[in-house]
């Protein structure tokens, strides 16, 4: 795969989870397991920061545990979606917009 189609997978799948954490269903496409599990530990340590109560974070630092020892897909992410509070919600949507904007400045490149 070539970095273009490489860099618009991850702008969709972000995109996405910006679509899923505000309670939207999205179309996801089949992608590389290590692609989603590279962006979502990116957006959960981004999140972290952009959290506002002590057990939105804890909750984050779970999921990037998960994500690092088992993996996590986005599909989870949106079974997740109905269940987790607004706070870490809004911090993984501010997250994903975040690197989002990072990546289309040409800063850097996700993991």
């Amino acid at each position: 795969m070539d970095n273009g189609k490489i860099a618009k997978n991850d702008q969709y799948l972000l995109a996405a989870l910006i679509e899923i954490y505000r309670g939207n269903t999205v179309f996801l496409p089949e992608t590389e397991p290590e692609l989603e599990r590279n962006i979502l530990r990116d957006v959960f340590s981004t999140a972290i920061s952009f959290a506002r109560f002590d057990e939105s974070r804890r909750t984050l630092s779970e999921e990037i545990y998960k994500c690092s020892r088992e993996g996590a897909t986005v599909r989870e992410q949106a079974d997740l979606a109905r269940i987790q509070t607004p706070d870490v919600l809004n911090a993984k949507m501010v997250a994903a917009a975040h690197l989002m904007k990072i990546m289309d400045s040409g800063k850097i490149k996700l993991s």
